[in-house]
């Protein structure tokens, strides 16, 4: 399965091959400041998986981009929202919204130390991140 992603005026085409690794809610202060919402949805596939197929010249580096760790990323033309590029854990996230063919499935909530938008539903709500990406992997009460 290839699924594809745009951003907001379809300048920059995304292209993600299989399925997701991980999907999840992240609550973190950057996520909200540079989306602005409450919570994000992303779906993270492996680097590899990942490409720009179209519009590679308009996708820009967020000012919060984040150097040798990774980075959000916009498109320069409309200022859409396209991810942000997990280098440490070797994964792109796209936010889940972009992706139209997805049936997001979350299995978690990640920075929910953060959380400005409480949501139960029953899903684990990871203080920060899991253990194997460099958090505590501590689950807060719902």
């Amino acid at each position: 399965m290839i699924y594809h992603a745009q951003c907001a005026c379809g300048a920059v085409k995304i292209e993600a091959e299989g399925e997701p690794v991980i999907q999840c809610y992240c609550h973190c202060n950057r996520c909200r400041s540079f989306t602005g919402a409450p919570v994000n949805a992303v779906a993270l596939w492996p680097r590899a998986a990942v490409r720009v197929v179209e519009g590679a010249d308009a996708v820009r580096p967020s000012r919060t981009a984040q150097g040798s760790e990774g980075g959000r990323t916009f498109c320069g033309q409309c200022g859409g929202a396209l991810g942000c590029d997990l280098l440490a854990i070797g994964m792109v996230d796209i936010f889940a919204g972009l992706v139209p063919a997805l049936e997001f499935a979350p299995t978690m909530h990640l920075n929910y130390e953060n959380a400005v938008l409480r949501i139960a539903d029953g899903l684990p709500k990871l203080r920060d991140m899991p253990e194997r990406s460099g958090g505590s992997g501590e689950v807060l009460p719902e």
